[in-house]
């Protein structure tokens, strides 16, 4: 899926908000971005992740920002990063709530980037059989991150391992 073997490690590397477009995007440029960055794992049991008609219905159901003269801006992109992990282990409305609440708490680039780094640390944690680490001071939105990404990478290793061989 979309977790690969690197050097014996297992590894996800997503996008940066400062290595987003700086310029909105067409749908179908959002799209190639998307599947660029995510090479094969852009599809998951031979289906695309993220089409067309999937991003109007986010836009109707509020995940995403609407277009604005066709184009969508740099946080559509970020959120539609973000729906492309999310979707395999969350609802959709969860997710939508999920978002919003990561909004609420910083500034986009900042709730984007946290999440990237927090998918890609809860990744490695689970594939290495690492424990993940305790509570410590977080506040209740920086732990609600952190069991986020562990709940995807989880899901990733169990399909990775055993549920994509039965």
């Amino acid at each position: 899926m979309w977790v690969k073997m690197m050097n014996e490690n297992y590894r996800i590397r997503l996008p940066r908000w400062a290595e987003l477009p700086e310029i909105d995007l067409y749908l179908e440029q959002m799209l190639s971005l998307l599947e660029k960055w995510m090479g094969e794992s852009f599809y998951c049991e031979g289906k695309k992740l993220m089409t067309k008609t999937m991003v109007n219905n986010y836009v109707k159901q509020h995940v995403i920002n609407p277009p604005v003269n066709k184009r969508y801006d740099r946080l559509s992109v970020a959120s539609l990063f973000s729906v492309c992990i999310l979707k395999t282990v969350y609802r959709m409305d969860d997710i939508t709530k999920l978002i919003h609440l990561a909004l609420e708490v910083n500034e986009p680039e900042i709730s984007y980037d946290r999440f990237c780094d927090a998918v890609e640390q809860a990744v490695r944690t689970v594939f290495s059989g690492e424990t993940f680490p305790g509570r410590e001071d977080l506040t209740e939105a920086q732990y609600l991150l952190r069991v986020v990404a562990q709940s995807f990478a989880c899901t990733s290793y169990a399909r990775a391992s055993y549920l994509s061989k039965v």
